[in-house]
């Protein structure tokens, strides 16, 4: 086992465990259709930059999934700020190269795709996936959540029961060993959906509104003149 940082406290020795974040980024951007999001640029820089610059003073590696016609680009943009591998055909599969490429104990999960999520929040989810196994950002809906069953809302949630699934999230390694052998063919869109159809709970951190996932050109307009702005990631 790998371990980093080693802290006194009296008598008392802390040890944190090594940390892993795991960039999938291997899609090619279809639904938007210009091409990989992970090379989009907001302010002179790359999504995947402004994500690899947020993880990189929290862990102690970054590794990135990419498409492997981008390999080589990608490997230059990034000046070795992180480890370049190339995806798979799916979500799942880069996930799985990912991890099996990587050497922490405690694996973080963020995609290009949400170049807006804070360090602390990053941090904070981090901390508790250490803690508790598991951990995710979720946001708060601010309204209630309806339950549709054959086309119609069923029951409903209450703000206070309901979260939107976020990124980053992050796990022990024999979490996310132990639930991708449970739930070995079945897809998911989110890691989080299937550590939680394997039976583990995930500690809840509060989201972030600004940390939105670049899906659709109303996304990108919104990430582009409302979000970087805001955050002073346009100049």
């Amino acid at each position: 086992m790998l371990w980093r940082g080693i802290a006194l406290h009296g008598a008392r020795v802390t040890v944190s465990p090594r940390t892993s974040a795991l960039i999938p980024a291997a899609g090619l951007g279809t639904r938007l259709g210009l091409g990989p999001k992970c090379l989009l640029r907001i302010g002179g820089r790359t999504l995947l930059e402004i994500v690899v610059t947020t993880l990189l003073p929290l862990v102690d590696e970054v590794l990135v999934a990419v498409p492997a016609d981008f390999a080589v680009e990608i490997t230059a943009l990034l000046q070795g700020r992180a480890t370049v591998i190339t995806g798979g055909r799916s979500r799942r599969e880069s996930i799985d190269l990912l991890l099996a490429a990587s050497s922490g104990q405690i694996v973080l999960i963020q995609d290009a795709a949400r170049p807006f999520a804070s360090s602390a929040l990053c941090s904070a989810v981090l901390l508790a996936a250490e803690q508790h196994g598991a951990a995710g950002a979720f946001l708060d809906p601010t309204v209630p959540v309806g339950r549709l069953q054959d086309g119609v809302v069923a029951s409903y949630q209450t703000r206070q029961e309901a979260r939107i699934f976020q990124a980053p999230q992050a796990y022990h390694r024999a979490v996310l060993h132990t639930a991708r052998h449970k739930t070995t063919g079945r897809e998911f869109q989110s890691t989080a959906q299937m550590v939680i159809a394997a039976g583990y709970t995930l500690q809840a951190i509060p989201g972030e509104p600004e940390n939105i996932k670049i899906t659709t050109s109303l996304d990108w307009l919104i990430a582009q003149r409302v979000i970087a702005p805001t955050l002073g990631l346009d100049a």
